[in-house]
């Protein structure tokens, strides 16, 4: 029985160690979790904003409902905004940069991924899937840069196309964000008066994403107690056109009216691309953990400073059900 159990451990570590570079720091592969499987994974970046260190964590929970269907929910928090839109926004200190701000719970972003084509082959196969995704905030966010994760609520869709040979993965990702409008208020600059009603239209956005993995050791795998080094190189771009501002009067009954953000590079549109060069090693064959490190290549993002320090620990638990 005990030779059965190893058997099947080690049967288990084979295929996931046969993709194991296939499990990208940064972005989603089209491959998807097996059913019935619950994946843990808790990241962060952090990076420093002038005189500032501005953190992300969060925690990812994993699950396969069915072998092409994984669903994900990714609570998580952040010291990169404030309750409120700045005073005198969107003309004064805007962005915030060097700011306090506290750590606040941004909401919850849910995401679902469904894998619809596999085409499989002698140590190679290739994948495509869509994915969904819809996010549950309540901050402020004061840039034009469109974030599902901890930025703006809305939704988002795309399309995931991997391939894998050998030691070495490729995953190519290309996404639509729609952001929802924020409706909030802008504190007068002067204590004790009444804040401004303020309506914010964030642009529709497009992300992509160009990742590559290689497995560096091991060579062959002799054992499922073997640890799995994996190196990264990851391309992560955004485009984006600027925002449009309304805001009120004291007076509710009176309607809003636009104002220019021409001024504020932070509130125009923008296009970007990212490199992350990263590593990663798998212990026992499912505890991950991995580190990479974010640079601007063409032009560079107005949410966050350079370099963007990126880490993540994830551990998978099987819970299959037991044949009569």
């Amino acid at each position: 029985m005990q030779k059965q159990v190893f058997y099947l451990l080690f049967l288990l570590f084979l295929s996931q160690q046969v993709k194991a570079q296939e499990l990208y720091p940064m972005t989603e592969p089209a491959s998807t979790i097996p059913k019935n499987t619950l994946g843990i994974r808790f990241f962060g970046n952090t990076y420093n904003e002038v005189n500032r260190i501005r953190n992300l964590f969060a925690l990812k929970v994993m699950y396969g409902l069915t072998s092409k269907l994984t669903i994900e929910a990714i609570p998580n928090i952040s010291n990169h905004h404030n309750k409120e839109l700045p005073p005198e926004f969107p003309t004064h200190n805007t962005p915030q940069i060097g700011v306090d701000h506290p750590y606040l719970f941004n909401g919850v972003d849910f995401y679902a991924k469904y894998r619809f084509l596999s085409v499989d082959g002698k140590n190679s196969h290739f994948r495509l899937a869509v994915y969904g995704e819809y996010s549950a905030l309540n901050v402020a966010h004061d840039e034009a840069e469109p974030t599902l994760l901890d930025d703006n609520s809305g939704w988002g869709a795309g399309l995931i196309a991997t391939y894998l040979k050998n030691h070495f993965s490729v995953s190519f990702t290309v996404g639509y964000i729609h952001p929802s409008k924020y409706n909030g208020e802008i504190p007068d600059v002067i204590p004790g008066l009444p804040s401004i009603p303020a309506t914010i239209t964030y642009s529709d956005g497009y992300n992509y994403s160009l990742s590559f993995g290689y497995l560096l050791f091991p060579d062959a795998y002799k054992s499922y107690k073997q640890t799995n080094w994996n190196i990264y190189m990851e391309f992560l771009g955004k485009s984006y056109n600027a925002v449009q501002m309304e805001v009120g009067n004291v007076n509710p009954n009176l309607p809003k009216y636009p104002i220019s953000v021409a001024g504020n590079k932070a509130l125009q549109g923008r296009q970007y691309l990212e490199a992350y060069p990263g590593l990663q090693c798998i212990l026992l064959s499912d505890l991950r953990i991995d580190f990479s490190v974010g640079i601007p290549v063409v032009n560079r993002s107005y949410v966050h400073f350079y370099p963007v320090y990126n880490f993540g620990v994830q551990r998978y638990l099987n819970f299959h059900k037991k044949k009569r």
